[in-house]
């Protein structure tokens, strides 16, 4: 059973208070909607791959996108500097030129604290299938897997702040189709992850008021880890009154965790996004991980 209401986006971009596990969520995702039949990747946005890791894989993660072993998606890892070297070389032309102005140290430092251009290399190759720039990207949806909250807010800033600063050229032309793209909610899907908790669901609220006011989208919030105590109220209530000291702490504390998941579920249906929770997993087999993650994310 596919994601319906997300699988018609091109890209689905997930981001989340670090810690929250968005890139499991965005794992999900992509798994769920392979299984339906659709042509995905799952990409990283970062210098290191957490997805190495996290299935065991031998390959390297780049880049490049490559086949995951095992599942119907393709994985690949966006730095600021692939992306960027990717970006010049389908201007340049020519690898030498490249290598002569951006392989030096003194090019490198300036690339480096450049405000912006990283960003803009990153959503740039996020965007490149849609505004055909640069190798073709044959996949119908791509998952992007973002930095936290903060950082995921810098990223998609970054066009704004390179169309006041460039206003012609190619740099200034591709900084306004991003612009575009990101703000166009029938090819992008936002997936904010959190947890039931004070500063992820504060957060998350805070990121979620700032795409609606600044790129008007309106995303969508899963609140993941959510565990649910298969016991009534009442049971709980008469549990604490247990002669038995163990037993009623561990009732107290399960008291305790569904009043503060109900505050949170409260706050964040009052803020008004789609809300969509993914129940704590109890499993340390990735596969079986991704796989249950991504059926609790058919609701999306």
């Amino acid at each position: 059973m596919p994601i319906t209401s997300l699988s018609e986006k091109r890209i689905l971009f997930v981001s989340g208070k670090g810690g929250v596990g968005k890139s499991l969520i965005a794992a999900g995702l992509a798994k769920e909607l392979a299984d339906s039949g659709k042509r995905v990747l799952l990409a990283e946005i970062g210098e290191t791959s957490y997805y190495r890791d996290f299935w065991g894989l031998k390959q390297e993660i780049t880049h490049i996108p490559s086949k995951h072993p095992t599942e119907k998606f393709d994985l690949a890892l966006w730095s600021g500097e692939t992306s960027l070297r990717e970006y010049v070389l389908f201007y340049l032309k020519m690898e030498r030129l490249y290598n002569l102005f951006f392989e030096n140290k003194v090019m490198r430092a300036l690339v480096n604290v450049a405000p912006g251009l990283s960003e803009i290399a990153i959503l740039g190759k996020i965007t490149s299938g849609i505004r055909k720039v640069g190798p073709p990207m044959n996949y119908d949806v791509i998952v992007v897997d973002s930095y936290a909250t903060g950082h995921a807010l810098a990223l998609l800033e970054a066009p704004k702040g390179m169309m006041e600063a460039i206003k012609f050229g190619p740099m200034g032309n591709h900084s306004r189709e991003m612009d575009q793209v990101i703000k166009d909610e029938k090819i992008m899907s936002y997936i904010v992850v959190t947890l039931l908790e004070e500063l992820p669901v504060t957060e998350s609220i805070e990121f979620r008021d700032k795409l609606k006011k600044e790129f008007g989208v309106s995303p969508s919030i899963v609140a993941n880890k959510v565990m649910h105590a298969p016991v009534t109220g009442d049971e709980i209530a008469e549990t604490t009154q247990s002669k038995n000291s163990g037993l009623a702490e561990f009732a107290r504390h399960i008291k305790a965790v569904n009043e503060r998941k109900e505050k949170y579920e409260k706050l964040l249906a009052e803020s008004g996004s789609k809300i969509v929770e993914v129940p704590l997993i109890f499993s340390a087999d990735p596969n079986e991980l991704t796989k249950k993650t991504g059926e609790a994310l058919r609701a999306l």
